[in-house]
């Protein structure tokens, strides 16, 4: 799975990166309000406890599968981010008109799993508005998106994307994050053996945090 998933990855990045009644009545009336209300308090008592034990729930399997992350720094001190072992960094110049953009990305390849961190300069001439150069780098995926959401790195906004590329008669499912934070673009993907979102991608997902 590492290899074929590796070289997928590799064309998605460099195409991405370029670019809500009687008194008796009356008793019964009021005894059946009041029954309506104990029983809609029970209900909201039950509904908070029910979220609060599925909040508590997702906390402590986020928990557990942030035991075997640690801290990573990147060399030139522009982010961290957990994973789940030491990954490789890589460094590729890509053309960006007459000139060239360094692309570094920061991967770490398991049996089961993928994750991983890449970031590069926005090409010179790019729109300046973030939210068109967002929209842009995304249109870029050459993958029907199948799931698109608003998202936040403190003051950027950013985008968060599910699609799925074909590989033979198979697909693989990525979970790809992409930030424009100032005068670069930083992107996040992951891969699950099963496609599924695992508690593992969150952790990852959720650590990222920008140094500079």
């Amino acid at each position: 799975m590492k290899k074929r998933i590796y070289s997928i990855l590799l064309a998605c990045l460099l195409i991405a990166a370029l670019a809500g009644c009687s008194k008796k009545a009356e008793t019964v009336a009021t005894d059946t309000t009041v029954a309506e209300s104990q029983a809609k308090d029970t209900t909201a008592a039950e509904s908070k406890a029910a979220t609060e034990e599925s909040k508590a729930a997702e906390v402590s399997t986020e928990a557990g599968a942030a035991e075997g992350f640690t801290t990573f720094e990147d060399p030139n001190g522009v982010f961290t981010a957990s994973y789940p072992g030491t990954p490789k960094e890589m460094k590729q110049s890509v053309p960006s008109g007459n000139t060239t953009i360094d692309m570094y990305s920061y991967m770490l390849e398991q049996e089961d799993a993928l994750y991983n961190v890449m970031y590069s300069a926005i090409p010179e001439g790019s729109a300046a508005d973030p939210a068109a150069m967002l929209q842009g780098a995304i249109s870029n995926i050459p993958y029907t998106i199948e799931e698109s959401s608003d998202i936040t790195l403190g003051e950027y906004n950013g985008k968060e994307l599910k699609y799925s590329a074909p590989l033979g008669s198979d697909n693989i499912t990525f979970y790809h994050r992409v930030y424009i934070a100032g005068d670069y673009i930083y992107q996040l993907q992951a891969v699950s053996a099963t496609g599924e979102r695992t508690p593992e991608i969150d952790t990852f997902f959720n650590s990222f945090a920008l140094k500079k």
